[in-house]
């Protein structure tokens, strides 16, 4: 009965790491999206939910920073006794969150014309469901208790995560 526990809490912490990344590419990308469509519906789930956590992280933005670094050097270092299982999804998640920053903060400096146009819509629309398409993937992986693999940063999350046993 307890490894079962331990089982579905590791699963479910690996999962819960990759709201940073949701909000992130919400908080970027979520507006121009949701509200690019015609679809009542879609626009009215975004004002109703996703607008919500988006403006969480744009009031606190700092507090979630300092917070995601914080869960990175427990993770990174093997301070708490948590299984390599879930330091490795938990770094990943915090990894892919940083790429979405990178990129949101590149594509608010896109000139205006190009951001507001079909092709700045697109490339919104194809940057924020790959990311929810790689969410869905990591999670599905997790559930069924392997490791999702991303390139380049599964590795570098693999490498955190040795590194943290070898100090």
């Amino acid at each position: 009965m307890t490894n079962i526990i331990v089982k579905i809490s590791e699963r479910g912490v690996g999962i819960l790491s990759y709201i940073f990344p949701f909000i992130e590419v919400s908080y970027y990308f979520g507006s121009k999206v949701f509200l690019s469509t015609e679809n009542i519906s879609l626009k009215y789930f975004y004002v109703r939910y996703i607008d919500k956590l988006a403006n969480l992280y744009a009031t606190n933005t700092y507090l979630i920073f300092a917070l995601m670094v914080g869960i990175f050097l427990i993770c990174s270092r093997g301070s708490l006794p948590l299984t390599k299982f879930v330091r490795f999804n938990v770094i990943q998640a915090i990894l892919v969150n940083i790429i979405c920053s990178c990129i949101g903060s590149i594509f608010a400096f896109l000139p205006l014309i190009l951001r507001e146009s079909v092709i700045g819509i697109l490339l919104a629309n194809f940057i924020y469901l790959g990311v929810i398409g790689l969410i869905i993937y990591a999670s599905f992986m997790i559930t069924f208790g392997r490791y999702p693999k991303i390139p380049v940063l599964s590795e570098a999350a693999k490498l955190q995560v040795q590194r943290g046993y070898s100090d």
